[in-house]
C-alpha cells in the first residue's frame, strides 16, 4: 500500500515554527491531526488578528469560548488542541497559559436504527438491482458488495472506502483497516461467503488487480466520497421500502445492526458475553470496551425476550444511562 504523507500547512503568525514542530511531532506518534491542523491553522490566522506574541489567557479565554453554531464535539475538540499545544509550547520553555477548562462529553440521546431481518434482506435486494451506467460500468458489482461488506463484517464507512487491493487478503479472507479511527489498525476476518464473493467481484473489477487501487474504484479509478455513497444508499432504502428522515436510518447503522446481532446471537447461545465483549470490541475497533458495552445495553433494551438473561447474568457489564451515539 503506498502511504501518502499529508502537507504541513503554512503558518504565517508569532507561533509558525512551533505550529509545524507540534504538528510534526503529532503526525510522527501516529496521531491523523486532519481536523486538528485546521484548528491550528485557526489559532495562527487569531495570532495575526491579534497582533500576539504570546499564548496568553486573554488569547487562549477568547479561542475557548463556544462559538454560536458550532457542535459540542467541534468546541470540546478546539479546547484540547489549544491545551496540547500550550503544553508542548511550555515544555519547550516557551510562556503559555494552559486553560483549566474541560469540556465534558455530551451524552447524546440518538437511537441508532437496528435493521430488521427482513430490512437487511431487501436492501441487498435493491443493491443487486443498481444498474450501472456508461460512465459508471462497475456500479452493480461495487454496490452489490459494499453494502455486504459494511454489514457482514461491522465496519465504518470509511474503512471500506480506503480498502485498497492489497487490504483484502483473497486467499485468507482476511480484511486489513489501517489507519482507522484513533490511527488504529486491525485485521477483520470475513465469512466464507463474503470472501468468494469478494473473489467473484475482484475478476470483474480488475484485469489486472494492482496493490493500490482501491478496492472499490469511482468511475475516475479515485476512491468514492463519503457523499456518492450515501445518496446511493437513500436511493436503495427508497426502493426497499424503508422510510427515513433527516435523523436516520444510516449507513452507519448497518454497524449497530451486526453488532447487535451478533450480541443477540451469543446470548441466545449463552456465551459468556464477558469474555466476548473484548473480541467484539477489538473486531470493531472501539478504543475502549464502554461502546461496545453500549451494544450490550441496546440488545437488551430491544428484544424483551432476552432481557431477563442479560441482566440476570451480565447486568453488571451494562453501562446506565442515556441512549449511544458512535460517530461515523
Amino acid at each position: 500500500m503506498v502511504e501518502y504523507t499529508k502537507p504541513t500547512p503554512e503558518y504565517t503568525g508569532r507561533f509558525a515554527r512551533e505550529l509545524s514542530s507540534f504538528l510534526d511531532e503529532k503526525r510522527r506518534t501516529g496521531h491523523k491531526y486532519k481536523a486538528e491542523s485546521y484548528y491550528l491553522g485557526t489559532i495562527d490566522r487569531l495570532s495575526v488578528q491579534m497582533n500576539t506574541d504570546s499564548l496568553s489567557k486573554e488569547f487562549v479565554d477568547l479561542w475557548t469560548q463556544k462559538r454560536g453554531t458550532e457542535s459540542h464535539k467541534t468546541w470540546q475538540n478546539r479546547v484540547i488542541v489549544i491545551r496540547q499545544f500550550a503544553r508542548y509550547l511550555k515544555a519547550q520553555e516557551i510562556p503559555a497559559y494552559v486553560t483549566p477548562i474541560v469540556i465534558q462529553n455530551k451524552r447524546s440521546s440518538f437511537v441508532p436504527h437496528i435493521y430488521t431481518d427482513s430490512e437487511l434482506r431487501r436492501i441487498f435486494e435493491q443493491a443487486d438491482r443498481c444498474p450501472a451506467y456508461v460512465n459508471c460500468p462497475n456500479r452493480n458489482h461495487v454496490v452489490s458488495l459494499l453494502f455486504r461488506m459494511l454489514y457482514a463484517c461491522g465496519l465504518r464507512l470509511s474503512e471500506v472506502l480506503n480498502l485498497t487491493v492489497a487490504d483484502v487478503d483473497l486467499e485468507n479472507g482476511v480484511l486489513s483497516i489501517l489507519n482507522s479511527k484513533n490511527g488504529t489498525n486491525r485485521y477483520v476476518p470475513m465469512s466464507d461467503e463474503l470472501a468468494m464473493r469478494c473473489l467473484s467481484y475482484i475478476k470483474e473489477i480488475y484485469s489486472q488487480p494492482m496493490p493500490e487501487l482501491p478496492f472499490f474504484p469511482a468511475p475516475d479509478k479515485g476512491k468514492y466520497s463519503k457523499r456518492a455513497v450515501s445518496k446511493t444508499f437513500h436511493q436503495i432504502l427508497q426502493s426497499a421500502g424503508i422510510s427515513r428522515s433527516d435523523t436516520g436510518p444510516r449507513i452507519h447503522d448497518l454497524r449497530h445492526t451486526f453488532a447487535v446481532n451478533c450480541l443477540k446471537k451469543w446470548v441466545r447461545e449463552g456465551k459468556d458475553i464477558t469474555a466476548a465483549l473484548p473480541v467484539l470490541s477489538a473486531y470493531l475497533g472501539h478504543k475502549t470496551l464502554i461502546g461496545t458495552q453500549d451494544y450490550l445495553r441496546l440488545t437488551a433494551e430491544m428484544f424483551p425476550e432476552i432481557n431477563s438473561a442479560v441482566e440476570a447474568r451480565f447486568g453488571h457489564v451494562i453501562p446506565k444511562g442515556g441512549s449511544m451515539y458512535e460517530e461515523q
